[in-house]
């Protein structure tokens, strides 16, 4: 394997910075009795194993450390290679393997042999927890020498930016032992994250989410790390919700909003700016927008339809399972993005989506709405605790040039729009149940009748005068 031209970065000092002032606020503000503690500490350091160099050594990891030499004899049982094949194959890439990290943070103590050793055992503990045949004794196994708490933990440790191993030493293992190429490995890994995030399990549902939401394809780029491959699972989204049908017509009301808006000299312009004033998911459901879970399943995923008749604004959100580890996945991916030489610089798209939905969630309220409607499932228990989640993500001001910005514009233009703030006002207080479409009807009718009364009791004459007026004629 070639030497690669930027190595894996470590997270940038102001955020790791910025991470210890947080902890001593948060550490402060719970002393009085009123604040709902996240050990953040470690949210860019391993809490149970390392993986390359950059932790390795780390006594409170040493449990761990003492099991790798298992996970190896576990990985490589039954196959057709013994370990020193695997050792060789390491060695004979060893320049690839030390290109993967920065030069400063290698200990020099390492000779090719430790280093190789090293990676054997780390690769072999992250396939053997991935368990890429799917061979349950293997995950039995590790639970009865790791125990739950610390099996459990692996996952998460796996998803830090400090804490990876040279995918295409992964590739090499698995070559070895079971025959898969690259592009097959590759697309497995993609497929296996991709399940466990969005929390597909039925193959049905998989294909038509492939299908219809990715091409979950690497094929022309070397990844260089797990977390590259986790990041490409999430983030690479359709144009289009397979929900709907090509030339699918619905319809729309937005010209009769504008024609109203302008006749009633009621339209605020908009200006344009850098920076948009944003509200809360119970802020905008005031101005009559509802949310729903999108069928994209991509961070990407987020949709704004406008007004229809007789339906309000809709804004579609990525279903989100919140858990103990999302803070550290989403605060190391937004490392990622802001390290340098990344293949895309100019692509947040996570930082982007974070940012987009801590201006929506900022009390229980909105985590309560979005919950009902099954957008966020919460498995940290206490709303508030989602809340803080989003506060403890830190975006850095990163200027949004990513794809919100155009949502972004259509929220803010029906949110200062009055026209579609009275018609979502009549949908909520009169359309939004059958009774109360009954009552508004029944009532209009009776509105009618009484008017048409009225009428005829102050004008008793049209009524004579027609009456008369045919009496005559049929006498005459």
């Amino acid at each position: 394997m070639e030497e690669v031209e930027h190595p894996m970065q470590m997270v940038p000092l102001l955020m790791r910075e910025d991470n210890k002032e947080s902890d001593d606020w948060i550490s402060e503000f719970n002393q009085i009795g009123r604040g709902i503690v996240f050990n953040r500490n470690d949210d860019y350091d391993p809490k149970v194993v390392s993986l390359g160099p950059y932790h390795h050594g780390k006594k409170k990891l040493k449990f761990v450390e003492d099991y790798k030499p298992k996970a190896v004899k576990m990985f490589i049982d039954g196959g057709p290679k013994i370990e020193d094949e695997y050792l060789n194959a390491i060695l004979e890439n060893i320049g690839y393997v030390r290109s993967c990290y920065l030069e400063e943070f290698m200990p020099s103590m390492y000779t090719d042999e430790d280093f190789a050793i090293m990676m054997l055992r780390d690769a072999c503990i992250i396939l053997s927890y991935i368990n890429v045949r799917k061979e349950p004794f293997k995950k039995d196994a590790m639970i009865k020498h790791l125990g739950t708490a610390v099996y459990n933990s692996i996952i998460r440790d796996t998803y830090l930016l400090e804490n990876q191993v040279p995918f295409g030493i992964l590739e090499i293992l698995v070559g070895l032992r079971y025959g898969t190429d690259r592009h097959a490995f590759v697309k497995e890994m993609e497929t296996t994250f991709f399940k466990r995030f969005f929390h597909v399990e039925e193959e049905t549902e998989l294909e038509e989410a492939r299908g219809n939401n990715i091409h979950i394809d690497m094929l022309g780029t070397e990844p260089l790390h797990l977390l590259e491959i986790f990041r490409k699972a999430i983030v690479t989204g359709h144009d289009r919700d397979p929900g709907s049908k090509p030339g699918e017509h619905r319809c729309n009301i937005n010209n009769l909003v504008w024609h109203l808006e302008k006749s009633c000299c009621c339209h605020d312009d908009i200006p344009v700016r850098s920076e948009h004033v944003f509200r809360s998911v119970t802020d905008l459901k005031s101005k009559g927008m509802d949310f729903s879970a999108s069928r994209i399943k991509s961070l990407r995923g987020v949709r704004f339809r406008p007004y229809e008749l007789c339906k309000s604004a809709e804004l579609k959100l990525p279903l989100l399972y919140v858990t103990k580890d999302t803070r550290v996945f989403f605060k190391n991916l937004i490392a990622y993005e802001f390290s340098p030489y990344v293949p895309n610089p100019s692509d947040k798209a996570v930082t982007a989506y974070v940012n987009f939905m801590r201006l929506l969630v900022i009390s229980n309220q909105d985590v309560k709405e979005l919950r009902e409607k099954q957008i966020i499932i919460n498995g940290l228990g206490r709303d508030e605790e989602v809340v803080e989640m989003y506060k403890a993500l830190d975006t850095f001001g990163a200027e949004d040039t990513s794809f919100l910005w155009g949502v972004k514009m259509d929220i803010e233009e029906h949110y200062h729009s009055k026209a579609k703030t009275w018609i979502a006002d009549l949908w909520t207080t009169y359309l939004n149940s059958p009774w109360s479409t009954i009552a508004l009807f029944i009532a209009t009718f009776l509105l009618c009748l009484d008017i048409v009364q009225t009428y005829y009791a102050v004008n008793p004459k049209d009524s004579n005068n027609g009456t008369g007026g045919g009496s005559a004629g049929a006498h005459h």
